[in-house]
């Protein structure tokens, strides 16, 4: 029997996959990166699912919460995928969701996102080494804003500023990534730690500069990456796909096929550039469930670090 033959268990009753459409669950802000990950796939994925329609479906609520929850209550439907992120695996090291990876079926991993710091274009900082220099100079002095009080964007700058011997600098943070960057345009802080997307039109106009950028970006082949710049690390914004719980191993390897078909496309691959993202999508689907449990590993062990969250 072929794998496209595989019965739904799901739906109770044997049936060619796919037989209904597909839902891809989004539990992310509308506009946002996320949400356009999920409406770019949704729109490139039908020829590679039989022609069936593929719909996002938006549920918010909970830190992401409501998404999961409606995945879980989907056990074992492979009509069901939710694009997850490293925000998801943020909200389970600090305890704001009551899921694990363990709780989804790791597909596919699509995209990275690397972080960077970004200053003024009349910033006395040229490298990540002139900003820790003088926060360290000057400890609580030196500020940077950023996305969220506890987000991967705020773990992702802990991670760097312990790699540079924990320097006092002040994370301000900010409701968004683009008011984050206003603010260190603004002169209210003195860099923005955020992504390339987010200062992209900044840096064409030249008002913004990149000190450094976790891994190479190719709209920045002269910017040196952290671990370039002496600072041994990678961290990333990333998102990927997940099934719900009990999912068929046979399915999961379906499904992922599919999905890799679907991101090859043309269309897909200009969104991509439009967004200046990178492909990242591992080996296999069991090598995205290991990431996102290190991911979660990684993030917990940070905000103890941090004095963030108990022991």
């Amino acid at each position: 029997m072929s794998v496209a033959a595989v019965g739904c268990s799901s739906a109770g009753e044997e049936a060619a996959f796919p037989s209904r459409p597909i839902e891809i669950v989004s539990w992310a802000t509308p506009g946002g990166p996320t949400d356009l990950l999920s409406r770019a796939l949704a729109e490139a994925a039908p020829p590679h699912f039989e022609g069936r329609r593929v719909t996002v479906m938006t549920r918010q609520g909970g830190a992401g919460a409501a998404g999961m929850q409606y995945m879980q209550g989907r056990a074992g439907d492979p009509h069901v995928l939710g694009v997850f992120t490293a925000s998801g695996t943020v909200n389970m090291a600090t305890g704001r969701i009551p899921f694990s990876p363990e709780d989804f079926t790791p597909i596919l991993r699509i995209q990275i996102d690397p972080f960077l710091i970004a200053v003024r274009d009349d910033s006395p900082f040229h490298t990540l080494g002139d900003l820790f220099e003088a926060a360290h100079a000057r400890p609580g002095e030196v500020s940077v804003s950023g996305f969220g009080a506890a987000s991967a964007h705020f773990l992702g700058f802990a991670r760097l500023r312990a790699a540079a011997g924990d320097p006092d600098v002040r994370w301000i943070a900010y409701e968004g990534s683009a008011d984050a960057v206003v603010a260190a345009l603004g002169g209210h802080t003195d860099a923005a730690h955020t992504n390339y997307n987010i200062v992209r039109e900044h840096l064409r106009a030249g008002t913004m500069r990149v000190l450094g950028v976790a891994l190479p970006v190719e709209a920045l082949p002269d910017t040196r990456s952290y671990a370039e710049q002496g600072y041994d690390l990678t961290p990333v914004h990333w998102r990927g796909v997940v099934g719900p719980p009990g999912l068929d191993p046979a399915l999961r390897a379906d499904l992922r096929a599919r999905l890799m078909a679907a991101i090859e496309d043309s269309e897909f691959r200009e969104y991509m550039e439009r967004a200046a993202l990178e492909y990242a999508t591992m080996a296999d689907a069991d090598a995205f469930g290991a990431w996102m449990a290190e991911e979660v590993a990684t993030s917990r062990d940070m905000l103890r670090r941090l004095g963030i969250l108990d022991e």
